[in-house]
């Protein structure tokens, strides 16, 4: 007689988890269930649910994977056939309004928890059979100014799946399965009113987990539940360049953004992150050229001074702010800093750093820091930074994504996840800002800096790479002009069509390119 699978399903004591687990019992399965109330507290499971399957383990907590793996041992559960992640949490309103510790908590379980769960539960998968399933949401494909950080964690998560299921082919099974709205107590929860959002219309979670448990089975790499989601989400993947300017016109006079219309009194301000090398430091000398005052956040003290000199000399004003933005403490110094000076013009979110080689062989430690630095400083910055009015109006917001946004990074899957979640929730913002403000997001891909030499497995070709000056002049233009796009280089911008007309074709060129020639190393 086979042995029941072991289903390990987060968020699972209520919505879209609890009807997953109920399902996959009455077919004989052994579901594990994840969440973060005491079992005494649940009571209306008892009846179904043995205490021995639940776990009662908070993912908003850094040790959430420590604390579960602690309780398999005592349980002595060797093995886990599926693990599902389906737990998530959500905010509903003006972005402004979110506070960083709400920010904080959606990225912790959307994003963070997922990463480390699977960095972790590795060795319980049968090699060959096992299944991780991602619980993502159509929202990531769309501009959602309502709930802008929610959709950037659920595209944040698709990144990560889509790469990681190139690094684990033949290994793991990895499964993106996006279902849309869905009549759960989520919503309730976070505030939505059936006057603002009538979501007990939407489908029931009986319904949509009967759909998942058929994506599970099928082992689809990707499904999005529902033709009619099916439609939105291509159209969002496919049709944003009419989608987004659709939602900004939508949204113009519901969720105007409060502006501060006071001026910078000599120069307009250009505030960059990342600005002492790379990109970021040809940012800086091309605005300081055009006359803006430059204040750059960087870590390294020493080549800031440098940059510093470097636009002294050409007669531009310029200070630095010293933090390490993987760090509450840092974000908190260069908020501090930020509120006290003047309006800022242009906000470039440049700062990123990476972690190359296969996800399993990178320290989690390590991939959680790329995750603070590229997606939670520039969102918290963000947040604060317009809740106290330091965006000048008319003012622009540039978020450096990656040009991994179209052809997947295997090797990177937690960078490529920072990107998405960073162009998604860039998107958003452009429809909450309307055309009050205006917001760019770029997509660069291999650049002649320090940054790509010391995460590229294979510098041979380096004098191929765009150099930063020719990256940051594009930008710049890109900028007076109010574009909303921008994918500097003429290779780049093929390579990005390429990658979404033929996504499997240039998943398996970019692991050729990137992945197999690391042969077991890693890049930090």
């Amino acid at each position: 007689m086979t042995e029941p699978r072991r289903i390990l399903i987060t968020g699972a004591t209520d919505g879209i988890g609890l009807a997953l687990a109920r399902r996959y019992r009455a077919r004989g399965e052994r579901p594990l269930l994840l969440g973060r109330r005491r079992w005494a507290e649940l009571a209306h499971l008892a009846d179904e649910f043995s205490e021995a399957d639940y776990f009662q383990v908070d993912l908003a907590q850094p040790d959430c994977a420590a604390q579960l793996v602690e309780m398999l041992g005592e349980r002595n559960v060797d093995r886990l056939d599926v693990v599902v992640h389906n737990a998530g949490t959500g905010f509903y309103g003006r972005f402004a309004e979110q506070s960083p510790e709400s920010v904080n908590r959606l990225l912790t379980v959307n994003l963070a928890a997922p990463i480390s769960l699977t960095h972790t539960l590795l060795p319980w998968l049968p090699a060959g059979k096992g299944q991780v399933v991602f619980i993502g949401s159509v929202s990531a494909d769309l501009p959602t100014p309502d709930y802008a950080v929610y959709s950037a964690t659920k595209a944040a998560l698709s990144g990560f799946a889509r790469s990681l299921q190139v690094e684990w082919r033949g290994q793991v099974v990895v499964q993106l399965i996006q279902p849309g709205a869905t009549r759960t107590g989520l919503h309730e929860k976070m505030g939505i009113s059936q006057e603002t959002m009538a979501w007990e219309t939407f489908p029931s979670a009986e319904k949509v987990a009967a759909g998942i448990v058929a994506a599970i089975e099928g082992k689809r790499p990707f499904t999005t539940i529902g033709v009619g989601n099916q439609l939105l989400g291509m159209a969002g993947r496919q049709f944003g360049f009419v989608v987004d300017p659709v939602m900004r016109r939508k949204t113009a006079n519901s969720q105007q953004p409060t502006v501060n219309s006071q001026r910078s009194a000599e120069a307009p301000t250009c505030v960059i992150t990342g600005a002492a090398d790379g990109i970021g430091k040809a940012l800086a000398l091309r605005f300081g050229r055009a006359g803006y005052r430059i204040c750059g956040v960087d870590v390294d003290a020493v080549r800031a001074a440098d940059v510093v000199v470097e636009l002294a000399e050409m007669g531009a004003e310029a200070s630095f702010v010293i933090a390490d933005l993987s760090t509450e403490a840092g974000v908190e110094t260069a908020v501090s800093q930020l509120l006290a000076g003047a309006a800022i013009d242009v906000l470039i979110h440049n700062a990123g750093i990476n972690a190359v080689g296969g996800f399993a062989d990178i320290p989690l430690a390590r991939q959680m820091k790329v995750v603070d630095v590229n997606l939670r400083a520039p969102l918290w910055l963000t947040a604060i930074l317009e809740a106290n009015h330091k965006l000048a109006e008319a003012g622009s917001l540039v978020l450096l994504s990656s040009l991994s946004n179209y052809v997947g990074y295997p090797g990177a899957a937690v960078y490529a996840a920072t990107k998405d979640g960073l162009a998604a929730y860039g998107r958003s913002l452009g429809a909450a800002f309307g055309r009050e403000r205006h917001v760019l997001i770029v997509y660069p891909g291999p650049t002649r800096t320090e940054h790509a030499r010391r995460y590229s497995p294979d510098n041979g070709r380096e004098s191929r790479r765009l150099p930063p000056e020719q990256v940051a002049e594009g930008i710049f233009q890109a900028v007076q002009t109010r574009q909303t796009h921008y994918i500097p280089g003429v290779g780049n911008q093929l390579f990005a069509a390429a990658g979404k007309l033929f996504p499997g074709l240039m998943n398996r060129a970019m692991k050729k390119t990137i992945y197999d020639p690391l042969q077991g190393r890693t890049l930090t």
